[in-house]
């Protein structure tokens, strides 16, 4: 075997490992980006909910409503847990 084969074969696995470490790494942003992009998508869900269960809270005035409006959604995480809350307690929250 000749210095030029050698070279070529290592040259040859060297693109054939670099290929395979992009496609994992595709594949690892895929992924994460899949599950930010749902996260997005519950989070913009709730949003649009948000208001609508507030009107839904006996006693809550208008700008009672539109207070909490305006700071659960500046936290989604906020807003996540006003929904997992049973409605006779989302007034006292």
């Amino acid at each position: 075997m000749d210095v030029s084969t050698t070279q070529f074969e290592q040259i040859s696995a060297s693109i054939t490992n670099a290929a395979i470490f992009l496609g994992e790494k595709i594949r690892t942003v895929h992924l994460e980006l899949s599950r930010s992009i749902a996260s997005e998508k519950v989070i913009q869900e709730s949003a649009q909910k948000l208001y609508p269960a507030l009107c839904e809270i006996e006693g809550l005035t208008e700008d009672e409503r539109y207070c909490a409006l305006s700071k659960i959604t500046d936290h989604p995480t906020q807003m996540l847990i006003f929904f997992s809350l049973h409605s006779s307690v989302r007034l006292e929250w």
